[in-house]
């Protein structure tokens, strides 16, 4: 069996996670080993502070579980610390469309206007 395409995927994958750490260690001025150190809900809204993606993404980025990012995820959609995009986007990380989330207040207006067409009924 032929494997290569699974090895290239991986490595896209990998290509994508080290652009993210890059991406917050540049916007924040942190290094990545300090962002570790953290407990992991700081980590999440710390990372979504700097960089607009999935849950999935934000998670493998940070060394989190998606389903313990999924729990941070309510958790700071109820303070009103996140928000989930109207509209999908494609995932970075798995090619899916998904809603993406910000825990960056500059974000918020753009990402709960949808940039769908859809005519009004009433």
């Amino acid at each position: 069996m032929n494997y290569t395409g699974n090895n290239n995927e991986n490595q896209r994958r990998k290509e994508v996670l080290k652009l993210m750490r890059k991406e917050i260690v540049k916007k924040s001025k942190t290094d990545f080993q300090t962002i570790l150190k953290e407990t992991e809900i700081n980590r999440y809204y710390f990372g979504l502070k700097y960089i607009t993606t999935s849950n999935k993404t934000i998670c493998e980025t940070l060394n989190i579980t998606p389903e313990a990012g999924t729990r941070y995820k309510a958790k700071l959609e109820e303070n009103q610390n996140l928000v989930t995009s109207i509209d999908k986007f494609q995932c970075p990380y798995t090619k899916e469309y998904v809603h993406f989330l910000s825990t960056n207040p500059l974000e918020f207006e753009r990402l709960l206007k949808s940039k769908t067409n859809q005519f009004k009924m009433f």
